[in-house]
């Protein structure tokens, strides 16, 4: 197995859990901050089957997720393809500049930058099985932690989502509010026990949770509980 495969743990968390949160994140842990906040926004994909959501619904274990994802507010700068791909509870990304978007995202809609897409990672020789369909766009603000041995932990708040349709462009997405935050703590294998020991005191559940299949129930599109 590659050895950049890691375990990520998912917190869902209200206001008060929040909180809390927090709390033990400054007074039980070791971590600093390391990176401004910063807005993060996706468009995932799926192909017409929506196998990506069936695969994840039926929790096989070997699974891909497609998206494009890009920083910032109104700045779409640098935008870069990523596969997470999952195998049991651990999961690794693979990175693909697509360099044809550019600061070129607000111009297009969402038709055009699904081709730009697909013809940016044939160029870099990466073949998918089935044709790209744009099927959600999500946007957050997320918090950046690690502790002194390489624990890296993320706080999403203001997540928002959006149905995409093929002939609009970003800057006519009408965005819905999820009510929640979602922490990550995102960990090496061999740090399973060490972070076991670390969460004892926070006193939450982790719990699966995707932002895609989220968003997508929030839309209407699929069941997920």
């Amino acid at each position: 197995m590659s050895d950049d495969y890691r375990y990520e743990i998912k917190f869902v968390l209200d206001n008060a859990r929040l909180s809390n949160a927090m709390q033990w994140l400054y007074n039980k842990t070791t971590a600093t901050k390391t990176y401004s906040n910063r807005k993060v926004n996706s468009i995932y994909f799926d192909d017409v089957g929506f196998s990506s959501v069936r695969d994840n619904l039926a929790g096989i274990s070997c699974r891909n997720k497609l998206r494009l994802r890009w920083y910032g507010d109104k700045n779409y700068t640098k935008p870069i393809f990523e596969v997470k791909i999952k195998n049991g509870r651990l999961g690794r990304k693979e990175f693909y500049p697509i360099t044809s978007l550019e600061n070129n995202l607000s111009n297009l809609n969402t038709h055009d930058i699904t081709l730009k897409c697909a013809e940016g990672l044939i160029k870099q020789n990466v073949i998918l099985d089935e044709n790209l369909v744009a099927t959600l766009q999500v946007s957050y603000e997320r918090e950046y932690y690690e502790t002194h041995d390489g624990i890296r932990i993320t706080i999403d708040q203001d997540i928002q989502f959006s149905d995409v349709q093929m002939h609009t462009t970003l800057e006519e997405s009408s965005f819905f509010p999820y009510p929640y935050s979602v922490m990550e703590i995102k960990f090496k294998p061999d740090m399973k026990e060490l972070v076991s020991e670390l969460i004892r005191p926070l006193h939450i559940t982790p719990k699966r949770h995707s932002k895609y299949l989220i968003g997508l129930a929030m839309l209407g599109y699929v069941v997920y509980i």
